[in-house]
Parts: structure tokens; sequence; C-alpha cells
């Protein structure tokens, strides 16, 4: 689909509204996390704090269980309106609070916690898990041209923060020379001997904890208004769809039972027809007409969770152990690679759409296997392969945005798939979407916090 083809049958104004209201789906918790090297200098936990995050959030995952659950019970509520501004409000607040609260401690069994963080940090993990559902399910009643839209956002909620905290300065480390003392006893004689050695030093943030907190405030009132206009905006309201798409138990003429059958969706006009009506609701040709069989659905949903266990949670957390063997500079520009890369895949999902089966396997496949090679330099840190070398650092960069590139494009490729069985099918994405995650952070937790079968490399 080209650019001026989509454009033809979408609106661009809608498309940046879209892309500002996918931008709340992840945007405050990644804030946390970009965030971390600054916190932790500050905060009593120290470089533990991650490990504390991790258990915490985990909790969260009540969120998106509740909501599928009474998306169940109550079919004929749209549930996701409410949930979504409830989201993105509880997210504002959130980010508010912790603007000025984040460095509050209290003892707790004896030794001093951030529990202002941590009891801030699972609300907007919980609010932000939710969105996986009720974001997606919302996306269902729009036009299937804005879904990779949604997801550039969502791609944005983690390029934003750690550009803003690139900016800061935030976990900027350099390596200088210098000495230190070491005693020695020979022949019945302690002594000190002064050792040259080059140590890591962290620079000086340009702008404070409380500033970056409260920006991430003003990108959810952002996304907030932009939600309020796709809702209630009649220009936008005219890219809705009226008739979502059915799931059926019955046989579609092909011998085939239980498929998600597309059907001519009904976009909302306002033209207007006579003097009773101000609105008319007029048939459009929908380019993604097609059928999912039952198979086809349950095998795109396993690759969802492997996706998201590698991409959203797994290979983050193993990130440093990968790169920082082959230097500081390396390790920074992963971070930095990662976080573009994901809006540029969404992009070409865009322009580029992918919504048969083969094709979205082949990208999975080609994600995870670029996964793989960099699971195993972790494990092999410190000392992976051609480590010293320049060739080694650019590989490594290289496989960070091929893994995130072909995995991102599948993810939104799967999520494009899916939308054309409706609204249910969306609902399941996200269910599966954060199943991948919460597997990927507890195996992630497992492995480095109390097996530590991972070492570390030293900064410098």
């Amino acid at each position: 689909m080209g650019l001026r083809k989509l454009f033809s049958e979408s609106k661009l104004f809608v498309h940046f509204l879209v892309c500002c209201f996918g931008i709340a789906s992840w945007v405050d918790i990644n804030g946390v996390w970009v965030e971390l090297p600054l916190l932790v200098t500050s905060l009593p936990e120290g470089w533990t704090l991650p490990s504390y995050l991790i258990i915490v959030s985990q909790i969260a995952n009540i969120g998106p269980i509740t909501f599928a659950v009474l998306v169940y019970c109550y079919k004929d509520a749209k549930l996701e309106n409410p949930v979504s501004a409830l989201i993105i409000v509880v997210g504002m607040a959130a980010c508010m609070l912790l603007a000025f609260f984040w460095k509050e401690t209290t003892i707790v069994a004896g030794e001093p916690h951030s529990t202002a963080l941590l009891a801030l940090n699972l609300i907007l993990a919980l609010v932000d898990c939710t969105s996986s559902l009720a974001f997606l399910a919302f996306m269902a009643s729009l036009k299937p041209h804005y879904l990779p839209t949604f997801f550039i956002g969502e791609g944005l909620s983690g390029l934003i923060p750690g550009l803003t905290a690139l900016g800061q300065g935030a976990g900027s480390i350099s390596c200088v020379n210098g000495s230190h003392t070491s005693s020695n006893f020979t022949k019945g004689t302690w002594y000190n001997e002064t050792v040259p050695s080059i140590f890591p030093t962290f620079g000086t943030p340009r702008f404070s904890v409380q500033v970056f907190f409260l920006i991430l405030f003003g990108l959810m009132i952002v996304s907030l208004i932009s939600f309020i206009l796709l809702n209630y905006l009649p220009y936008c309201k005219r890219e809705r769809v009226a008739n979502h798409l059915l799931e059926t138990d019955t046989d579609n003429g092909n011998g085939r039972k239980g498929a998600y059958t597309v059907c001519k969706p009904k976009y909302e006009s306002t033209n207007t027809t006579n003097s009773e009506t101000s609105k008319e609701t007029v048939l459009i040709k929908d380019p993604e007409q097609g059928k999912i069989s039952t198979p086809t659905f349950w095998f795109l949903l396993a690759q969802t969770i492997v996706i998201n266990m590698l991409i959203t949670s797994f290979l983050l957390s193993v990130q440093s152990y990968t790169s920082i063997p082959y230097g500081l500079d390396t390790y920074h520009l992963v971070a930095i690679i990662t976080n573009i890369a994901n809006p540029v895949a969404c992009f070409f999902s865009l322009v580029l759409p992918v919504t048969s089966t083969i094709p979205i396997s082949a990208l999975s496949i080609s994600g995870t296997g670029f996964g793989i090679y960099l699971i195993v330099l972790a494990a092999m840190s410190p000392y992976p392969p051609l480590t010293g070398i320049e060739a080694g650092g650019a590989i490594v960069v290289t496989s960070w945005a091929l893994a995130s590139f072909f995995l991102t494009y599948a993810k939104v490729s799967i999520a494009g798939r899916l939308r054309q069985g409706g609204r249910n099918p969306m609902i399941w994405y996200g269910v599966f979407t954060q199943t991948g995650a919460l597997i990927g952070a507890i195996t992630a937790f497992l492995i480095v916090n109390i097996f530590k079968v991972l070492q570390d490399a030293p900064y410098c």
C-alpha cells in the first residue's frame, strides 16, 4: 500500500491523533526505566532497584486479566473507551506525583526503601499493561489503516523518553584515568602502593529528575487530548467502523467452521440524506477482506507470545550483558538503535503491510534468530567473541537493530492480520502480548537475579 493510496483512504490528521494516543501506552513506565541511571544514585536500593521494579510490575498483570474477564462477562458493553480514558488520566496523575515524591523513602523491615517510587511504578505498570488490551480494542473501532500508526505511537513511547534521557545526560558514563592506593604486606611490613587504574564516572544531568517526569506528564496530556478528539470530533468519527467484524461458529460455505469472517465494514459518514437524519452509514469496500481460520488464529497468537517474550522483556533484561563487553559506545548505541528500529518497523508495516501467514512467520523467525544470537552473547559475558575488536561492536549493534526491526514488524503484522477478525481477536492479541511479556520477565529475573547465570562486564 503506497502512501498516496493510504492517505486517500484515510486522513492524515487522524493518523496524527492515533499516533499521539499510542504514545500513552508505555511512555510513563518506559520513562521510569530510562531514568534509572539517575534514580539509583539517589535511592537506597542502588542498582538492585530494577529487580524490585520487575517484581512490582508483575503484580500489575491483574489489570489486563480483570479487563479480559469484564469483557467476557459484559460482551455488549464497549468497556475500552472508559477504560482507555482512565488509563491515560491515572498515568498523568502518577507522572505528576513521581515528579514531586520520587525520592520519598520509608523504613520497611528495618531498611529504607523507595516506597513512593515503587507504589507509583505499580500504578503505572497496572494501567500500561491494561492498555495492551483496552487500546487495541478501541483501535478495532477505527479503519484498519490506522492500526500500524498506533504501533508507531507505541514505538515512540520508548523512543521519546529515551531521547529525552539522552539529552538530559542520564546514564552518561565515561572512563577516566586515575589511581588507587593498594596496601601490601611484604617481609613483615605493611606499605601503601599507588596503582594506576581506569574507572567509570557518571556525568551531571542537564536537568533534574523532576523536570523529566513533568515532561512525561505533558506527553500524557497530549495523548488524552488526542483520545478525546478521536472520540468526539466529527472529522474523526467518520473514520470509525460502525459494524465490527464478527466471530462465527457457523459453516462459511467452504467447510471451515470457527473461522473469523471479515464482513464489509460500515464506516460512519456525516453526509446528510434527509431532514430527519444528520448522519448516514455507507458501505465501503475493505481492502483487508479475508478469513482467518482457527488454526491460523492460534498459530499467530503463539508467535505473539514468543515475539513479546523476546522483544518486550527478556532481551531488554540482558541488553547490558550483550553490549557492555564491547565498550560503552556500543552500549549507548544499542540503546538508541533499538528505540529507533521500533517505530521504523511500524512505519514499514504502514507502507508495506504484510498480512499473509508465511511472510509474517518469516519475519518472526528472522527476528528470533538474531534474538537467539544476542542471548548467546549474553551467556558468554564478560568475554563474548570479538571483544576488543571494532567489528564485534558493529555486529552487536546490527544484530540488535535487525532483531528489533524484524520482531516489531512481525508483531504489528500479526495485529493487522488479526484485526481482520474484529474486536475479540484484538483483545486476545492483547492478552497473549502480556502473557509473552510476563514469561520473558519472569525467566529473565530468575536467570539474572536468582540463579545469577550471567556475569557483568566491567564498564572500563
